[in-house]
């Protein structure tokens, strides 16, 4: 195995936790970061807020090495397998750090985790190791101890020995980053501003939307705070904060990243309104005038409710039982308000969503069928194919089944001709032969997908599946299609002498032989020359459609 290489799991005594640790920092130190995140299984990190858990266990495993090594070189086989206490002492003594004497350990204690019995750092040894990772400073690391290639361990070995009192809850060198972390976040916060800025004014002029100064401080403003928290935060994991600070500052910047994100989301949809009401006033449709301010408004309170939500969340409250609780009245109001709650927000749903637009036909939970003529605020009216009139509540719209038949690109057509039982198959086979090449020929079928087969025997009837699709803009110029399409079949079914069949019963007497066949065999040539021809009279018909003389 090399020595950068990742150890498996194994945590099940003090020997295999010591032994898992060591390894997995080993391979970390030299160059393989997923030692670090494996190392850190070995430490219990219940007690520790789950927002700050991760990035404390990364400090304490490479405090935790940095002690390691200076203390000795630790051979793994001293190490018991099966101590007779259910925490095991690796080291518990006093060190005397600035003037006072602290007690320090390091130490393994048994936990029972997903029915497995395992051997974790203590919460005491954490605790431990900032006072002894204080009284060993200046202390070589052990002999044939691996050194460490990180960064933060070389720099920590330059630094003077003041940088690591503290001073008003924090070390010095914590203060000294902090301001330095503090300029660079500013640094970006401008940067970030000038940009948005640049690229806000340019996209606005093209709009012909003007914006004053007052006006582009607002919009830009939250993007750099954004920024600023974003990489405050990230920086602050990085530089071994106590856990009481840090979980302080990751909270901090939680609650301020959600409330620039509301002022974000909120001038954004102040510049989007502004668009939309320029375009308002340029539409004869009144409607729009009335839209936007409610599609504003509407908008705004669920941007700041879903941030209420967010910040309350940062501050780790429990939202659920808060908005369980808001009161009696509040339930009054909105079990009086149902409806029109419900109508409203089917609006919206209809404006945004745009399931339909005018002049759509459309099927509503199979029960409402018709072609759209208004979308107002409460209902949608649709005119039926009885030439009445349906309004619809736009409440029942936001959970209907909506089948929008006029956005369809491909109608479909499908039907069995019952031919007679008498029909020789050679015949049969021409037949649909033809039908495909009229389907192939006309100029407003789809090509790549229609059947024409010989599918079954009726009780009356030999039937041929038509299963086929039109490309045309209406249900009027798919009738008129449709219509050409079955007169074509009607031509070539005389040419075939094909018959159609229909349900009657036939007392047969026979005298003779019987109705006899000439033979035929399969020609498709014979087959395209008829699909020709009947192109050929279809284009030069009197009567031919608005679709065929645009073709």
């Amino acid at each position: 195995m090399l020595a950068n290489e990742i150890v498996p799991l194994d945590l099940s005594t003090p020997r295999a936790t010591m032994n898992y640790y060591l390894k997995n920092m080993k391979a970390y130190k030299l160059g393989n970061n997923l030692g670090l995140e494996y190392a850190i299984k070995t430490f219990d990190g219940s007690y520790l807020p789950e927002s700050v858990r991760e990035v404390k266990l990364k400090d304490y495993a490479q405090t935790l090495i940095t002690v390691l090594d200076r203390i000795e070189y630790i051979d793994v086989k001293k190490i018991p397998k099966k101590p007779n206490t259910d925490i095991w002492y690796y080291r518990k003594s006093k060190v005397h750090v600035d003037g006072d004497d602290h007690q320090v350990e390091i130490s393994l204690q048994k936990f029972e985790r997903d029915e497995k019995i395992v051997w974790l750092f203590t919460e005491e040894t954490t605790k431990s190791l900032y006072h002894y990772d204080l009284s060993l400073r200046g202390k070589q690391t052990a002999k044939d101890v691996v050194y460490s290639k990180s960064i933060k361990d070389r720099l920590k070995e330059y630094l003077p020995p003041w940088t690591f009192h503290q001073r008003f809850l924090l070390l010095n060198i914590h203060w000294i980053l902090l301001i330095i972390i503090t300029l660079i976040s500013f640094v970006f916060d401008r940067i970030v501003r000038h940009y948005i800025a640049v690229k806000a004014i340019s996209i606005l002029k093209k709009r012909n939307i003007s914006f004053t100064e007052k006006q582009q401080n607002r919009l830009t403003a939250p993007f750099g705070i954004v920024t600023f928290v974003y990489i405050f935060k990230t920086l602050c994991t990085w530089i071994d904060l106590p856990t009481d600070a840090l979980v302080l500052i990751i909270k901090a910047c939680d609650i301020i990243f959600a409330v620039a994100m509301i002022m974000i989301l909120n001038e954004l949809l102040t510049v989007i309104c502004l668009y939309l009401e320029d375009k308002a006033r340029d539409t004869e449709n009144k409607f729009d005038d009335i839209i936007v301010p409610l599609v504003r408004k509407t908008a705004r309170f669920f941007i700041f409710a879903v941030g209420i939500i967010f910040i309350g969340d940062a501050l780790e409250l429990d939202m659920k039982s808060i908005l369980a609780g808001m009161g009696i009245g509040g339930i009054a109001f909105a079990l009086a308000a149902k409806d029109t709650i419900s109508n409203l927000f089917g609006s919206f749903t209809v404006l945004f969503d745009n399931p339909f637009t005018i002049g759509d036909w459309v099927k509503i939970n199979d029960d409402i069928e018709g072609i759209v003529e208004e979308v107002g605020m409460r209902s949608t009216r649709i005119r039926t194919f009885y030439n009445s009139v349906l309004s619809v509540p736009n409440g029942t719209l936001i959970n209907a089944n909506i089948d929008n038949l006029g956005r369809r690109r491909y109608r479909r057509f499908n039907t069995n001709l019952g031919i007679d039982y008498a029909t020789p198959p050679e015949k049969i086979e021409n037949f649909c032969e033809s039908i495909r090449q009229i389907i192939i020929a006309h100029p407003f079928t789809r090509k790549d997908n229609f059947q024409v087969y010989f599918n079954g025997m009726g009780a009356s009837s030999l039937n041929i599946l038509v299963y086929m699709f039109w490309e045309v803009p209406s249900w009027d110029d798919e009738l008129h299609e449709k219509h050409k399409f079955l007169l074509d079949i009607l031509k070539v079914a005389r040419k075939h002498g094909i018959n159609f069949a229909f349900p009657t019963q036939t007392l047969h007497v026979q005298k003779d032989p019987g109705v006899t066949y000439s033979p035929e065999e399969v020609n498709f040539e014979m087959s395209k020359q008829v699909a020709k021809s009947l192109e050929n009279e279809r284009w030069h018909a009197p009567n031919r459609s608005s679709i065929d003389r645009l073709k």
